[in-house]
């Protein structure tokens, strides 16, 4: 089967799962540096009072000399040599070119001993990806700023970038033998998390290892050596440590998160539990539990669990605003669309004009929607703010409002209403239009619409949305040799995309040909992403097609326990006619009808096998 339609967000993507949860924790629980960080599924304001433009990419060099000082250092004075360099040097950076400029401005750094130089010299470097270049200059910078934390959190970044693993090891155990008590933990906390970023998870293992050579038993390092021990798969070593970390400590909320992590979902879930019969005021613990119950969907708990910290905010880290957030997605799920509906208002009216409510309010047009009340919901959708292109939900939510349009048969309103709708930037336009060709195909201009995403193409040829839609519409119009060349280059383009594999050995399955390329191509899509309803379909009707019949409907039925869909009811429904089970196809027929009455693969299946439902 073939995904082609879009979804709304589920209550498993708003609320994250307890993994999440457990990375997350270690900014609550252990580092600072990262104390701005939100709990990942509790998201529904984020303030704007407090966000700053972000700076240009060019600097002007001598404005940037010139205008600052360096703590403990006062300005060194420009002479006109100097200034003409700079000026020299930020005219070729505007051209593009970035040697000559980077070499100037690393010379006058060594020449002046001015570390803003140096630094100027790190970012041009940076911004050429110019690796080698860039370490260079950070080691001038460090060296003429001994005391610069940005300088030293650059130089970490690039050894993280090189996967330099001796010098991770000799930087931090500097900082770990010039540190205070007090500082220990956190520098231990950053060193796992910089190695983690690293590309061979086993050496970071070892290296870490190195690095804590003195503080291997202490509650952070055992935390630490298992987060990374995880990382590079040794699970039993993983717990092993954070039951040693339990050991120093039983009541430490960082060692149970850190041991669950490293555990199996339900023996997790069980650990968490017996740590909350003994600790039932530990904050974090608790708002695991809660996460766990959601993605259990044991969803009545889970709503007991968050009701409990509105009702006992001293009992969570959340804010208010975001437990009301969490409990309206809840009840949403649960079709207790009032009680959600009273949630986020509640939330909307507690929001201050500072605030960005636009998660609230697309959480009450997905409520209008399920009450297939659709000016109500573009009205909601309309109040997400632009907020000055700063605002990276607002694009999406006017191509969603331009389908809905479309979905009322308002084909011409709806392409007029994305004609207002201004793109940033390509990946925005090509949606544009991507979302054009939908309304058109919607509004049966097939053909037009083909020639549509043939001209978009042509101006973003690399675009893998595009490149999907363009062969799906040319598979609709049976254009099966553009359709074949488009899979095959989105394939060479983005050879992890598991739709393009499965999109293409379907169409080979449905249509009886090259079935064992066509296999192959599906079970490359299984292995890309396993247990999507939509690739065990395909494989089962490959499977079909090769009349392997048990292994074909091993897939179906699996792919319909995990969604209801007419088409795979009816792919199932034939394979058993094919094995005589007659009456329960002819009840998977039935049922497909009522669900679907005018679907397309039901009406050629049934004509094919010359059958009449009752």
């Amino acid at each position: 089967m073939k995904i082609n339609s879009s979804q709304l967000p589920t209550l498993s993507q708003i609320i994250s799962s307890l993994f999440i949860l457990i990375a997350s924790s270690e900014n609550v629980l252990a580092a600072p540096q990262n104390q701005d960080q939100q709990i990942p599924y509790a998201k529904p304001v984020k303030s704007r009072s407090n966000v700053k433009p972000a700076a240009t990419s060019q600097h002007h060099a001598q404005e940037d000399v010139s205008s600052q000082e360096t703590a403990g250092q006062s300005a060194t004075g420009l002479s006109k040599d100097i200034l003409y360099k700079l000026t020299a040097s930020d005219i070729a950076l505007q051209r593009g070119e970035w040697q000559a400029p980077f070499v100037t401005i690393m010379s006058l750094a060594q020449q002046t001993r001015d570390p803003r130089l140096a630094k100027r010299a790190v970012e041009i470097a940076m911004s050429a990806q110019q690796i080698d270049e860039s370490m260079a200059a950070v080691r001038l910078w460090r060296e003429l700023d001994a005391n610069s934390q940005e300088a030293d959190q650059t130089y970490l970044s690039l050894m993280v970038i090189k996967n330099d693993y001796p010098a991770l090891e000799k930087f931090f155990l500097g900082l770990l033998k010039t540190s205070s008590t007090e500082s220990r933990s956190d520098i231990i906390y950053q060193a796992q998390r910089s190695l983690s970023r690293t590309r061979e998870q086993k050496t970071a293992l070892l290296s870490l290892e190195k690095i804590l050579a003195d503080d291997a038993t202490t509650m952070p390092g055992h935390i630490a050596l298992s987060r990374a021990a995880y990382r590079s798969g040794d699970i039993e070593r993983a717990q092993q440590e954070a039951k040693a970390a339990l050991a120093l400590d039983p009541s430490s909320e960082l060692g149970i998160l850190t041991l669950a992590h490293a555990t199996e979902k339900t023996a997790a879930f069980a650990l968490i539990a017996n740590f909350l019969k003994q600790y039932p005021r530990a904050k974090e613990v608790r708002l695991a539990y809660a996460t766990m119950l959601v993605e259990s969907k044991q969803l009545e708990l889970a709503k007991n669990e968050f009701l409990g910290f509105l009702q006992a905010p001293d009992q969570s880290s959340l804010s208010r605003n975001q437990i009301l957030y969490t409990l309206g997605s809840i009840e949403m799920e649960m079709g207790q669309l009032d009680v959600a509906e009273n949630y986020f208002k509640e939330l909307i009216s507690r929001l201050s004009s500072e605030d960005d409510a636009s998660s609230a309010y697309i959480s009450m047009a997905q409520i209008a929607l399920q009450r297939k009340d659709k000016q109500t919901a573009d009205l909601w959708l309309s109040k997400v703010p632009f907020d000055d292109g700063k605002n990276p939900a607002w694009f999406n939510i006017q191509m969603r409002r331009a389908l809905l349009l479309a979905s009322d048969k308002k084909f011409l309103e709806a392409r007029q209403f994305l004609q207002t709708v201004t793109a940033s930037k390509d990946i925005e336009q090509a949606q544009l239009l991507q979302t054009e060709a939908q309304i058109m195909r919607d509004a049966g201009q097939t053909t037009e619409a083909f020639v549509l995403l043939q001209m978009a193409l042509g101006e973003f040829p690399q675009s893998t949305d595009l490149i999907y839609d363009y062969a799906m519409l040319a598979e609709s119009l049976k254009f099966y040799p553009e359709m074949e060349m488009a899979l095959k280059q989105l394939i060479q383009i983005a050879p992890n995309n598991a739709f393009a594999y499965n999109a293409l050995g379907y169409s080979y399955a449905d249509r009886n040909l090259q079935l064992d390329e066509a296999l192959t191509l599906i079970e490359a899509a299984n292995q890309l992403s396993p247990n999507d309803p939509y690739i065990l379909d395909s494989l089962g009707w490959v499977k079909y097609r090769l009349k392997q019949y048990p292994d074909a409907e091993q897939f179906l039925r699996r792919s319909l326990s995990m969604r209801q869909d007419a088409d795979v009811s009816v792919h199932l429904a034939e394979v058993l006619w094919a094995q005589s089970k007659k009456d329960e196809a002819m009840q998977l027929f039935t049922a497909a009808h009522k669900k679907d009455p005018q679907n397309s693969l039901l009406k050629d299946t049934l004509q094919r096998l010359e059958l009449t439902l009752p």
